[in-house]
């Protein structure tokens, strides 16, 4: 930094200025070296040094490496982004010093507003008391006048002390009374007077309680059978309820509401069956040990829960019609009755007229007159006429069974090779899943009411039906050409027939199918390329294939190999091209199956039947009848 300070010092910079000003100028030439002096030498030397140091100095500069041009630069953003931000915050702070001196003027005009007339008062006493003390001066009836009018102004007059205390303490005066009338207001409970026949009978809290005690005196006076009706009309007003009051709910108020009747009235215990009053008695324990001793003796087979009644059965003490008050012995007959219903039961499969009769306890006579003929021709399906009984109060139970039901499976179509065109078959079998269900069945009265399924899980999923379309093209090139086999391999050749069959007297190890030089050959089935190019035994250029179980095929006298070993192949995929390599005397496909390397017939393995019956023929027969 020190040589870069020296470098453009004043003495140096004209040196600069000259060649700034010189660079574009016409060049002159130089002097002989002979005519130049040794100080005008000297000096050029000095600025050859100058000038070569300064092109050092911006050769460095230039080399600046990326980095630090980004630091440079993430400098100059960071003190772009910190003068934003100062100049922000200097923006707040001028807007709420700006804010506090609105809000100082607008406070101190308020305070001139309060002080002007005090101020006017100031001086205003001030002007009287002068005006008394000169009239004390000239006579004592101006003196007293003086003092009369300066008291009354004071007193009196306009922002005088009663005119400052009006304006002032009447308001406060005024928010302090309704604050208290609110405070004592709010603090008050406020209720609906309910007047019936004539007279107040009690207070209520809201409009419902009154509709709902009118229903309860409803159902009450509905078991009475007397012609003359009660009238249940009243009238409630809003008052505010005091210590003296009673508030009543809405049981209370019926039993008040009925009391205020002319009605002949007991004091009971109410049935209700699920809300429903349909009687009271005066003994309501001797009415429910009989329902407890009904649900002890009721006889169930195996391990049930919540055994009981299905209604809800409540009692309400209350005041009641005479007539609507009976006996306990009555009200149980009534509550454990039970009547005659007749109903349709679907015959299920192994149902007889005796099992029917005996599911509904029925006499076999009595299911046989309404059946006629049931007895011989109780089939799964038939309708049934039975009849049950219908309880008063049926009990209910609830038993826990495990049910396993069967899961459908689905049918999938899928194209393979491992057919020939036009074959349609079942690869993979489906079979059905099975699912375990813990299901929680409700019984009323012995009989199935509901099911609820509580959890379930799948222990058997389904397995998917694959239905296989065929899709192997290969096929002989006409349909006299029929192989009866398992179909376990496809015809190799597309088109061709048999010049050659198995065995023979030439002990022939294979079949041998003619076609055309060139044309396509396929793998006959799934397998693993064990060998594929030259054969030095008489094959020519062959290809030999493994399959499952031991089983391998060969494909000989190929004019071209489209496959190398090791590579896996699938039915119907190309492999070769028909030729007349090796030991051969024309174009043809030599196709051999081995088993554990022992030659077999193709003929038991191939199957064409079938091969002539595809969407190839049948549109070849329709541009024929066209």
């Amino acid at each position: 930094m020190d040589e870069e300070k020296e470098l453009f010092d004043e003495e140096n910079i004209d040196i600069f200025d000259d060649i700034n000003t010189d660079i574009f100028a016409e060049t002159e030439p130089e002097p002989p070296e002979d005519d130049v002096s040794p100080e005008e030498k000297a000096e050029q030397e000095r600025r050859s040094a100058i000038l070569a140091e300064a092109y050092r100095i911006n050769s460095q500069y230039s080399k600046m490496d990326f980095f630090t041009r980004a630091g440079h630069f993430a400098v100059k953003v960071g003190a772009a982004v910190l003068i934003g931000v100062i100049a922000g915050i200097k923006f707040i702070f001028s807007e709420i010093i700006d804010l506090g001196k609105s809000i100082l003027k607008a406070l101190l005009w308020l305070l001139m507003e309060l002080i002007s007339p005090m101020k006017s008062r100031f001086d205003l006493n001030k002007k009287l008391q002068k005006n008394v003390r000169k009239a004390r001066k000239e006579d004592e009836r101006e003196y007293k006048k003086a003092l009369l009018n300066f008291w009354g102004s004071y007193l009196f007059g306009e922002d005088g002390v009663f005119y400052t205390a009006f304006n002032y303490i009447l308001p406060i005066l005024s928010i302090a009374f309704l604050v208290g009338i609110v405070k004592y207001g709010s603090g008050l409970e406020y209720g609906l007077s309910v007047e019936y026949n004539g007279k107040e009978i009690g207070m209520i809290t809201a409009e419902a309680d009154f509709e709902e005690a009118e229903r309860e005196v409803q159902q009450r006076i509905a078991y009475s059978d007397d012609a003359e009706k009660i009238d249940l009309s009243a009238k409630y007003s809003l008052r505010i309820i005091n210590e003296n009051d009673t508030v009543y709910s809405a049981a209370q108020l019926a039993n008040e509401m009925l009391t205020a009747s002319d009605q002949a009235l007991k004091e009971a215990y109410g049935i209700y069956i699920d809300g429903k009053f349909i009687g009271a008695v005066q003994n309501k324990d001797k009415v429910q040990d009989a329902l407890n001793d009904r649900i002890l003796n009721f006889r169930v087979d195996g391990v049930v829960k919540d055994l009981g009644y299905k209604n809800t059965v409540e009692y309400s003490h209350g005041i009641y019609l005479a007539s609507s008050v009976m006996a306990e012995q009555d009200a149980i007959d009534l509550l454990t009755s039970s009547k005659d219903k007749k109903a349709v039961y679907i015959a299920q499969r192994g149902d007889t007229a005796v099992t029917i009769a005996q599911k509904y306890n029925m006499d076999t006579n009595k299911l046989e007159e309404l059946n006629p003929g049931i007895s011989e021709k109780c089939r799964k399906g038939t309708l049934v006429n039975v009849i049950e009984k219908e309880s008063y109060l049926p009990i209910q139970y609830v038993r826990e069974l495990d049910s396993v039901s069967f899961l459908d499976y689905e049918s999938v179509e899928v194209e393979t090779s491992a057919l020939n065109k036009g074959d349609r078959d079942v690869i993979v079998k489906g079979r059905r899943g099975e699912k375990v269900s813990h299901i929680e069945v409700t019984f009323v009265d012995g009989k199935e009411y509901s099911r609820k399924t509580v959890s379930s899980k799948v222990t058997k999923e389904p397995v998917v039906e694959k239905i296989g379309i065929g899709v192997y093209a290969a096929r002989p090139a006409s349909p006299d050409t029929i192989l009866t086999g398992s179909g376990e391999f496809g015809w190799p050749v597309n088109g061709g027939y048999i010049s050659d069959h198995f065995g023979g007297a030439r002990n022939h190890k294979g079949l041998d199918i003619a076609a055309d030089g060139g044309t396509d050959i396929y793998a006959a089935a799934d397998g693993e390329v064990v060998s594929a190019g030259w054969n030095t035994g008489g094959y020519g250029y062959f290809v030999q294939l493994g399959h499952t179980d031991e089983y391998q095929t060969v494909y000989g006298h190929m004019s071209k190999v489209l496959v190398e070993e090791g590579q896996y192949v699938s039915r119907g995929q190309l492999i070769g091209k028909v030729g007349t390599t090796g030991d051969s005397t024309g174009n043809h496909c030599h196709f051999e199956v081995r088993h554990h390397g022992i030659c077999l017939d193709p003929e038991l393995f191939v199957n064409t039947v079938n091969s002539f019956n595809d969407d190839r023929d049948k549109d070849k027969d329709d541009k024929k009848k066209n």
